[in-house]
């Protein structure tokens, strides 16, 4: 096979369980979907808290409506003549891109993104934190398959994973310190060497090289293009619908929000039965919940269909020459609706309360923790963490593994009067 030295395993292959007849990315779907860390991410906050109500999605529901987007994609793009065949032959199995999904957020600490910053704010100058960096480590050393080992990953799975190639020492923490920058830890550095491994060194050093204007790491395997695709397919749409069906914004600022990206190109995006229109967005969105649902799905319809496999110069390798994008139009509409909901809901106050409440929850957890954790933290979770890392990164790595109630109900045993029992479970 193409990529058989891509199905090799960081801490050595396995020999599979008696009759066991699957194969190497089935093992890695299911490790993910047993994980713990995987079930967590039912009570981690995605944009709306979890407990505000029962409709919006969380981490866990977003993985897992990104893992069908990242199937739908994978199947338009297999099936469309304009593929390359280099390509097409290098297009991981679904399998592979399944698992890529569901563990794409399994690093997202409680409180969402006010949780990552509280936490890189008290690691900033301790090796930093970053999401997407921690689902490397839980990947590949802290989830309980093998101690110390994590799920024992494929390398193309942590490649489809490694959306930003580039560890944290590169960056200028002082331009860091109140946002973490996109990158990996310093502490993985030897498995992302590892996964590396097959590719020139020469590609691989512009892979890590390559920025946007803002620093942001801008380019990563074909892969992790193609799972990044998905989620955000998944965040731009359904983010939308979760906002729209609470009520939160009104018709006019939705359209008033998309209004720039229809001005430049017209009434309408994408050809035939596929086009999106202007109106639809006041028309079927604010409607019942049937028109909106099939609104909701002619929106990933378009971006699922429009999705093409796209050349970066000066690469050979498939997995680094070719990745998954959007020409224009489309690109715009979903990178509208992306900020959209960010606008709209992210940066109202009552948001940035809960969120500013969430931040300051983790990091009070952090400055007591810190001070003492054989003793605040539970004997069989410190034990289970890496005993080669700093005590700051086991605390962090602790706290990055809580649920929102979990932290909560450690913030009351620990500060608030009156609040937990010594019977309670831990």
């Amino acid at each position: 096979m193409i990529d058989r030295k891509f199905r090799r395993r960081y801490w050595g292959d396995e020999r599979p369980r008696p009759k066991d007849r699957r194969n190497d990315y089935q093992r890695d779907k299911a490790r993910v979907v047993h994980s713990s860390a995987f079930r967590r991410l039912q009570a981690k906050t995605q944009v709306m808290g979890v407990g505000e109500g029962d409709f919006h999605r969380t981490r866990l529901t977003h993985s897992i409506e990104a893992a069908g987007i990242g199937e739908g994609l994978l199947s338009s793009l297999r099936r469309r003549s304009t593929t390359p065949k280099a390509a097409r032959k290098w297009l991981p199995p679904k399998d592979l891109l399944v698992a890529a999904c569901l563990a794409h957020d399994l690093g997202h600490p409680p409180f969402g993104h006010g949780g990552e910053k509280a936490l890189h704010a008290r690691m900033v100058d301790c090796g930093g934190f970053e999401a997407n960096g921690q689902t490397l480590r839980i990947v590949s050393r802290l989830e309980k398959y093998k101690p110390g080992k994590g799920m024992n990953p494929t390398r193309r799975l942590v490649l489809a994973l490694l959306k930003y190639p580039v560890p944290y020492s590169v960056f200028d923490r002082e331009r860091f310190r109140d946002k973490p920058p996109k990158c990996y830890f310093d502490t993985e550095e030897e498995i992302v060497g590892w996964a590396f491994r097959p590719f020139d060194d020469a590609e691989v050093n512009q892979l890590r090289a390559a920025r946007t204007i803002e620093g942001k790491p801008a380019h990563r395997t074909l892969d992790s293009s193609l799972m990044e695709m998905a989620d955000d397919i998944a965040y731009g749409v359904h983010d939308l619908e979760d906002i729209v069906a609470r009520k939160m914004v009104r018709k006019e600022d939705v359209i008033d929000g998309l209004r720039p990206v229809f001005d430049e190109y017209g009434k309408k995006i994408g050809s035939g039965k596929r086009a999106v229109y202007r109106r639809e967005f006041g028309r079927k969105l604010f409607t019942d919940s049937f028109k909106r649902k099939r609104f909701i799905g002619k929106l990933v319809n378009l971006f699922i269909t429009s999705a093409r496999v796209l050349e970066c110069e000066g690469y050979s390798h498939p997995l680094l020459k070719y990745y998954i994008g959007f020409e224009r139009p489309v690109a715009d509409l979903l990178k509208g609706l992306k900020e959209l909901a960010y606008k709209l809901v992210i940066e109202r106050p009552e948001v940035q309360q809960l969120e500013r409440r969430g931040q300051r929850i983790v990091e009070d957890l952090f400055d007591e923790i810190v001070k003492a954790p054989t003793q605040l933290v539970p004997k069989t979770a410190w034990e289970t963490l890496d005993e080669g890392d700093t005590k700051a990164r086991r605390v962090c790595d602790y706290i990055a593994g809580m649920t929102d109630h979990y932290a909560e109900k450690i913030y009351g045993r620990l500060f608030i009067p009156g609040e937990g029992s010594s019977q309670d479970e831990l």
